[in-house]
C-alpha cells in the first residue's frame, strides 16, 4: 500500500514546500519509492525547488490536454514529481469535480511508489482541505508566532467540521532551538484543545538556517547538500522517521489510492 502524507500549512511562507520537497527526498535517498504532487495549482514551486524545468503540468490533465502519464517528471534523485500549474489564475479555485480527478488520476502509478507526498496550497481553501483529507496523514507547519497559531488552527477546525478529522501532525519550522520548538508546539497544542478534540502529534522540528534560504536559491534540496548541515538533517531525518510510524487517520473523504 502507498502511505500518503499531505504537508500543509495555514499561511504560505513557513517552509511548508521546503518541507515537503526535501522529506521526499530523503525517503528517496533511503531507497523508497516516492512521488510528490504539487496540488498548490496556482502558485506551483516544487518544481523550482528541484530545478525541474517542465513542459506539462496538471493544468494540462484538468483542461483534457494531457494525460498523467505524460506529467510526470523523473528527477534526478529518484523522485517522481507531477507538478501544478503557475500563474494560471483559474486553477486556484477548482470544484470538487476536478479535485477528485486529479485524485483518481493517481491511480496510475500506484504500483510504482511507496510514498505519496502532497504539497497543498497554503491556507483552508476548499482545495487545501479536500486534497489535505484525501490522504492517510497530515503534517501542519508552524512557525513561533501569532499569525501562523491563528492560520493553523483555522484549518485544522477546517479539517474537523467538514472531514472529521481527528488528528493531525505538527512540525515546528524556523525554531531557535529544541525548547524554542517544543515550547511552540506545546502553546499551540493548548490552544487547540480548548476549542477542538483533535490529536496533536508532535513530528519535531527544523532549525532556522541560512542553508534552507540558500538551497532554494539554488534550487538543490538541502539534505542534498554534501556539506549541509548535520542538525538541519537530523532533525529532517528524525521528522521522515516520526512520519513513517504515525497512524493513518479516519475520514469519509475520497482519498487517493482508494478503491
Amino acid at each position: 500500500m502507498v502511505d500518503t502524507i499531505a504537508i500543509a500549512s495555514g499561511k504560505g511562507g513557513v517552509g511548508k514546500t521546503s518541507l515537503a520537497v526535501n522529506c521526499a527526498v530523503k525517503l528517496c535517498l533511503d531507497k523508497k519509492r516516492v512521488a510528490l504532487l504539487d496540488a498548490d495549482f496556482g502558485l506551483a514551486n516544487a518544481h523550482i525547488m528541484l530545478d525541474q524545468k517542465v513542459s506539462a503540468s496538471i493544468s494540462d490533465l484538468l483542461d483534457g490536454t494531457g494525460k498523467i502519464d505524460k506529467l510526470i517528471h523523473d528527477t534526478p534523485s529518484g523522485l517522481k514529481l507531477i507538478p501544478g500549474g503557475s500563474g494560471v489564475l483559474e486553477l486556484m479555485n477548482i470544484d470538487s469535480k476536478k479535485r477528485w480527478e486529479v485524485i483518481k488520476s493517481l491511480d496510475y502509478i500506484e504500483n510504482e511508489i511507496d510514498f505519496l507526498f502532497v504539497d497543498t496550497p497554503a491556507g483552508a481553501s476548499d482545495s487545501s482541505v479536500e486534497f489535505a483529507a484525501a490522504c492517510d496523514k497530515i503534517i501542519i507547519v508552524l512557525v513561533g508566532e501569532p499569525t501562523s497559531f491563528m492560520d493553523a488552527y483555522a484549518f485544522i477546525k477546517a479539517l474537523n467540521f467538514e472531514k472529521k478529522v481527528e488528528r493531525v501532525s505538527i512540525v515546528v519550522n524556523m525554531a531557535k532551538d529544541a525548547k524554542d520548538a517544543n515550547n511552540s508546539f506545546k502553546s499551540f497544542q493548548k490552544i487547540v484543545s480548548q476549542f477542538l478534540d483533535v490529536e496533536l502529534i508532535n513530528l519535531g522540528w527544523l532549525p532556522n538556517s541560512k542553508l534552507v534560504a540558500g538551497s532554494i536559491l539554488t534550487r538543490k534540496p538541502f539534505i542534498l547538500n554534501s556539506n549541509g548541515d548535520a542538525q538541519l538533517n537530523a532533525r529532517l531525518s528524525e521528522i521522515v522517521t516520526n512520519t513513517e510510524r504515525v497512524q493513518s487517520f479516519q475520514t469519509n473523504s475520497v482519498r487517493f489510492f482508494d478503491k
